[in-house]
């Protein structure tokens, strides 16, 4: 029997090959420094990391039943991550991204393909499990589903958590339904058309947020609440590979808000969790457990900075 789950992240996975370069080669070759695969994806990824920090966990998604599809399912398993929900489309091909990193700045570049497996339906949504969560994350994939999902989750009173990375008029419409949009910059700017982070941030609220925010890497993030426009540093750290933080960092966040913690000291979670991410190669491999992000806050100046000490 399916265990319930407090978290169900619902969206992208997909197979990543990712390699630390000493620089992006064009029309060029180099040799690689290191490589590794595992499994990404945006909500998938969350997923992993909502888990590691000891949270009960469920992915909702699609993939095909080539072997990608496979390493994907078995690697969330191995995670103690649910996948009761996510599907194995019969004929059908899993997505697939290849990622380069550069060794000295940790800047990467990303090519990927979608997989022929099929979106989710309303109908293919586990809406029991959305219902008896106290968290929903959607990454703006699996659109129908995703809708459905929220849908059903603001109904039942479950906190519904949007990560905003790329904009689409589609994703007006969603953000509608979420009471917490965690955007990128990328998403920022082309939300309101010029680089404002503060002006989007308002738009977001405006939106219907009760909680906006939008992510800056080393720039830290800007928050609005019904409380006022909040500013958070960076957790500054010794950077190989950035593959991957904004998923971390949502999942972090997802784990506060499932466990009541006030927006603060949340943020500030969820940007040391994705900041530790950040010292190894790939999206999965650096995530923390909780004893080592605690650790890391207790001795971080700016943490306690941030008035959370």
């Amino acid at each position: 029997m399916t265990q319930q789950a407090d978290i169900v992240m619902l969206g992208f996975c997909g197979w990543d090959y990712l390699a630390i370069v000493p620089r992006i080669p064009i029309d060029d070759k180099v040799q690689l420094i290191e490589s590794l695969e595992q499994g990404g994806g945006p909500a998938a990824t969350a997923a992993v990391t909502a888990a590691r920090l000891g949270a009960r966990t469920a992915f909702l998604g699609k993939v095909g039943d080539d072997p990608r599809g496979g390493n994907i399912v078995a690697e969330l398993r191995r995670e103690g991550v649910d996948v009761s929900g996510l599907l194995v489309e019969e004929g059908a091909t899993s997505s697939t991204a290849f990622c380069w990193i550069e060794q000295n700045t940790g800047k990467r570049s990303i090519a990927w393909q979608k997989g022929s497996a099929r979106d989710l339906t309303p109908k293919e949504v586990p809406l029991d499990l959305v219902r008896g969560a106290k968290v929903l994350h959607l990454d703006g994939h699996q659109a129908e589903g995703a809708s459905a999902a929220a849908e059903e989750a603001r109904h039942a009173g479950v906190t519904v958590s949007l990560d905003a990375g790329s904009y689409s008029p589609r994703m007006d419409g969603l953000m509608k339904r979420c009471q917490v949009v965690i955007a990128s910059e990328v998403f920022a700017r082309d939300l309101i058309g010029r680089d404002d982070p503060e002006a989007a941030v308002r738009q977001i609220a405006r939106c219907g947020a009760e909680v906006a925010v939008i992510t800056r890497g080393a720039r830290g993030c800007i928050c609005l609440t019904a409380d006022g426009l909040l500013r958070k540093q960076a957790f500054p750290v010794e950077v190989v590979d950035t593959t991957g933080a904004g998923d971390v960092f949502h999942g972090a966040f997802c784990v506060a808000l499932a466990e009541g913690w006030p927006v603060e000291r949340a943020l500030d979670f969820a940007g040391a969790t994705a900041a530790l991410k950040c010292l190894r190669l790939g999206g999965r491999t650096g995530i923390p457990r909780r004893d080592t992000v605690m650790e890391f806050l207790r001795k971080s100046t700016v943490w306690q900075c941030n008035g959370c000490a």
